[in-house]
């Protein structure tokens, strides 16, 4: 039989290597994809369920019966259902409850009313349990019955409790779903061919070059043997004085002895270290009873140190299979409730698992050899650390063997010592709590009759003024004693675990307008100052529970103002400090001036009924529960609460939470107004609440512009005013050094009359300021610190009330047959213009530079020309010259008529020198017409009525 050659074999080899790998890399990819492709539909139909779930309401889903039909709950679920159906195309979608025993039932089917009745029973998968369960789930494997083979998506429906109501499910056709997983197949095969196809021409082609280098090899070879044969004969046949000189010949035989010799000792050597390392492995193993080297890949075992009373171990220094052994060892002497875990651990794929990130894993049961039963621990590390190795695997372990019966008792011993310690003291706290939640309800029940009857009795029209004094003060502690009976029982539900939190979508501007308002009135009535600031952009909506975060800030709030004396500060700021996925973590910070504390007493501050001061001296009157259920109530939101405090120099609290993002844009998206087109001025001087303002309302695309005086305000306005784009809404600080909010916005309406809006911002309670501000012109109010979506509502709900435009529009005059007067230098331009008017049927009358037009206008007839057009740059006489020339004729008509600007010099301090020149407006080039009609149009009937 003919030999096969080298390079018919290596062929041979590559053409099944290819073969291999390209099956394996094809059947890998395909399951990848495949994964991917059931993650992505997955997603998609849970996607589904999940939206049309959270437009149902769980009330009334839990409350329909086969009797709802015609009624308005059921009807909104059908419809909703219905048009998911629809929409989606979805062959069959409905909602189910669960009923005692852990069946499910069909509530509403859209689908097939005449199949799906009211109560039918609803085969359950793991799913459908896992939805009932609250978690909303894919079915892994689909169901058939008479109509088909389905997969189903489920999601949770809530109630207002935050409990499982029902559960919608949508059923999804199974060849749809299998067609969508093998889509991709096809491609993948093709690609899996041009690879191998690919890699074979590869493979020939470097064979063919290996055939070449081995040639080159061999004759390489020839030429050495030849040359050292030579050698050989020349180095036997030198003469003695060569050798004496040299001392003696070193032969080829004898290099090769030499190199024997060198490989004999290295081996030595190696077999002294590894004597050396066992013997250390021996002594480090000592604590163990006995040691093996396990080879994963190869599945071989080795012991190092064996166990004299084990009789059923493994010699050592003898190799046996790893996992039939140690499976073994599993199955006879492991007991029975720790063998599964026991196996789970062996496994190689577990071990190599847990040793990718760790350096030693370990598991502890409970043995049974020869009628003993104990305690032992199997223990494992990597020879070399996965993260050591280019695979990042490991691939040979130490594993040890090591009783551990007394410890492990003992530390049961002491476990259960423990258990039952906490047993007796949850035992306790729950009589505490009953105790207590029982004695709050009998007590409230009196106080609330009592707080009844002195209301009533306070509002006796000849009640005596001593009588009243009694009343008053009665009410006043009924008050304190109610509040502190509010406090036990809250702390009652806190410690028993009924109180819980909801998950609702809130206005967080609204919010904290609330409690911005219960606050500033306390400040006023104590004499202190309060400030709010936001310090980063926040959402005007979140999901939440507001009840409680506005109960968390108020508890400090209320305490910051009971301890801070007149004069004193109380603020609280705002700011996001991270977002992530679907959440925003937010920081409130409440600080005051007022008496702080001890650094000692900071650490019992949140503890219950501690106060620095408990004796009866105190002069605050605390209950010593309020810090303790606002911190429980922050932990519950899993949200941290801190405090900074020094004797007196004030406290500050932060507290920070994680709320959910809304989509909600609130009444910044409404159509009745596009942001786009709002022009807002902010007046503040407070250069951090402006800059806030601006920034929140660029971020719904507002252009805003800032300054920080009444007197820069106004000059800005006027600016605006000539360059015919007026502010919509001027937004002002009531308190503003030099001219106030109040003194700016009486400006306002006498130079600008109704051209824009005025809402003034402020910190203070607005009854004290309502009168003088409407005698000002202020049109509305609004609280900081500010809100982009109240900005937008306020300004709508003044535009509604006031029966005006949104966006407010002079009224105009008509160009037909008005004459113009131009003054233009350049010919080109003059004759655009014209054309311009003259589509107005409007006539113009053209100058060539300032001293013209001076001339034309004092030579005419009073009242001839209706507007001046007056370019700026001419020769002889420039438009600025000429407009205060013509202002300072001794005419009717030169102090009325409009004078316009146009000009390409469009900078404020242009326009200023426009204004300055007794010029009505200024128009940049180019000049849009639409924009020279409106401007001319509203200037002309501006200047007629004040005539009238």
């Amino acid at each position: 039989m003919k030999k096969i050659s080298l390079r018919t074999r290596l062929i041979l080899i590559v053409i099944i290597f290819m073969l291999a790998a390209n099956f394996a890399l094809g059947a890998v990819l395909m399951r990848q994809e495949r994964s991917a492709i059931k993650a992505l539909i997955d997603g998609r139909m849970l996607d589904i369920v999940n939206t049309s779930a959270a437009m149902l309401d769980g009330d009334a889903l839990k409350r329909v019966t086969i009797f709802d039909k015609r009624t308005k709950a059921y009807g909104e679920i059908y419809e909703t259902l219905s048009l998911f159906q629809s929409n989606i195309g979805l062959e069959y979608i409905y909602a189910v409850r669960e009923t005692y025993g852990g069946a499910f039932i069909l509530v509403i089917d859209p689908a097939k009313e005449s199949l799906g009745q009211f109560g039918a029973s609803v085969q359950v998968t793991d799913a459908l349990r896992s939805a009932g369960n609250g978690t909303p789930a894919v079915d892994v494997k689909p169901y058939s019955d008479s109509s088909g083979k389905y997969y189903s998506a489920y999601s949770p429906v809530f109630d207002s409790q935050g409990n499982v109501a029902g559960v919608v499910a949508a059923e999804f056709n199974a060849s749809w779903y299998e067609r969508q997983l093998n889509l991709n197949a096809v491609t993948i095969i093709i690609a899996c061919v041009l690879f191998l196809a690919v890699g074979l021409g590869a493979a020939v082609f470097l064979i063919r070059r290996y055939d070449r280098h081995l040639a080159e090899i061999k004759d390489n070879l020839d030429d050495l043997g030849d040359d050292l044969d030579a050698l050989s004969e020349r180095s036997s046949a030198a003469d003695g004085r060569k050798r004496a000189r040299r001392g003696k010949i070193v032969s080829i035989n004898d290099i090769g002895k030499r190199i024997s010799a060198l490989r004999d000792n290295m081996r030595e050597h190696i077999g002294h270290l590894n004597t050396q390392a066992n013997s250390m492995i021996t002594a480090m193993a000592s604590d163990y009873r006995a040691v093996y080297h396990v080879d994963l890949d190869k599945n071989d075992a080795v012991c190092y140190r064996s166990d004299p009373a084990d009789k059923q171990q493994s010699p050592q220094g003898v190799h046996f299979p790893y996992l039939e052994r140690f499976t073994w060892y599993a199955n006879n002497c492991v007991t029975e409730n720790y063998r599964d875990e026991f196996l789970r651990f062996i496994d190689p794929h577990s071990i190599r698992e847990e040793l990718a990130d760790k350096p030693l894993i370990a598991y502890r049961y409970l043995a049974n050899r020869e009628g003993r039963e104990y305690y032992e621990m199997i223990r494992m590390a990597g020879v070399r650390r996965a993260e050591d190795r280019d695979d990042h695997k490991v691939h040979a372990i130490g594993l040890g063997l090591t009783e551990i019966d007394s410890e492990m008792r003992e530390s049961m011993a002491k476990n259960q010592a423990l258990a039952e310690a906490l047993a007796m003291a949850e035992d306790a706290s729950k009589a505490k709590t009953s105790f207590l939640s029982s004695m709050s309800h009998e007590i409230r029940t009196p106080m609330n009759a009592i707080i009844g009857l002195d209301n009533l009795a306070l509002h006796e029209k000849d009640l005596p003024e001593q009588a009243r004094d009694y009343l008053e003060k009665i009410g006043e502690s009924a008050k304190h004693l109610l509040g502190l009976i509010n406090n036990i029982l809250d702390m009652s539900r806190i410690e028993s675990g009924r109180i819980s939190l909801r998950k609702e979508e809130f206005s967080f501007s609204a919010m904290l307008e609330q409690i911005n308002t219960m606050v500033m009135a306390q400040c006023s009535d104590k004499g202190l100052t309060y400030e709010c600031r936001i310090l980063s952009r926040v959402d005007d909506y979140y999901i939440g529970d507001d009840m409680k975060l506005k109960q968390v800030l108020i508890n400090i709030l209320s305490n910051a103002i009971k301890f801070t004396n007149s004069p004193g500060s109380v603020t609280l700021t705002v700011e996001r400090t991270a977002a992530f996925e679907e959440q925003s973590t937010l920081r409130f910070r409440i600080s005051d001036t007022g008496v702080g504390m001890d650094k000692e007493f900071i650490p019992k501050i949140f503890d219950a009924f501690s106060q620095e001061d408990s004796s009866s001296k105190n002069k605050y009157g605390s209950t010593g529960l309020g810090m303790a259920i606002t911190k429980s109530i922050v932990e519950m939101m899993n949200g941290s609460i801190t405090v900074d405090s020094e004797k007196g120099f004030g406290t500050t609290f932060t507290v920070v939470v994680t709320l959910r993002n809304s989509e909600h844009k609130g009444a910044s998206l409404e159509d009745s107004v596009d942001p786009n087109r709002l022009r807002v001025l902010v007046v503040d001087d407070d250069e951090i609440a402006a800059e806030h303002a601006r920034t929140v309302l660029d971020e719904i695309g507002v252009r805003a512009d800032v300054c920080h005086s009444g007197k820069a305000a106004l000059n800005m306005l006027e600016l605006q005013h000539v360059k015919q784009e007026p502010y919509n809404l001027v937004l002002m600080d009531w308190q503003m050094p030099e001219l106030d909010g109040s003194e700016a916005a009486k400006l306002i309406r006498e130079h600008f009359d109704n051209e824009t809006t005025v809402i003034i911002l402020t910190a203070y309670n607005w009854d004290d300021i309502l009168e003088e501000a409407q005698r000002s012109g202020v049109d509305s109010f609004l609280s900081k610190p500010l809100f982009a979506a109240n900005v937008v509502a306020e300004f709508e709900r003044i535009a509604r009330k006031n029966n005006m435009s949104l966006f407010k529009e002079k009224k105009r005059a008509d160009l037909k047959g008005r004459r113009i007067l131009l003054a233009e230098d350049i010919e080109i331009n003059a004759e655009i213009v014209m054309a311009i008017l003259e589509v107005k049927e409007a006539e113009t009358d053209h100058a060539e530079n300032g001293r013209i037009v001076l001339e034309m206008f004092k030579n005419s007839e009073v009242g001839r020309y209706d507007a001046i057009l007056m370019d700026v740059r001419m020769p002889e006489m420039d438009g600025l010259e000429a407009a205060a020339a013509i202002r300072a004729l001794d005419r009717p008509d030169a102090k009325r008529i409009p004078i316009i600007a146009m000009t390409a010099n469009a900078f404020d301090e242009d326009v200023q020198r426009s204004l300055q020149a007794g010029m009505n407006a200024h128009l940049s080039k180019p000049v849009e017409a639409e924009h020279l009609y409106q401007t001319l149009e509203e200037l002309i009937y501006e200047a007629e009525n004040k005539q009238k």
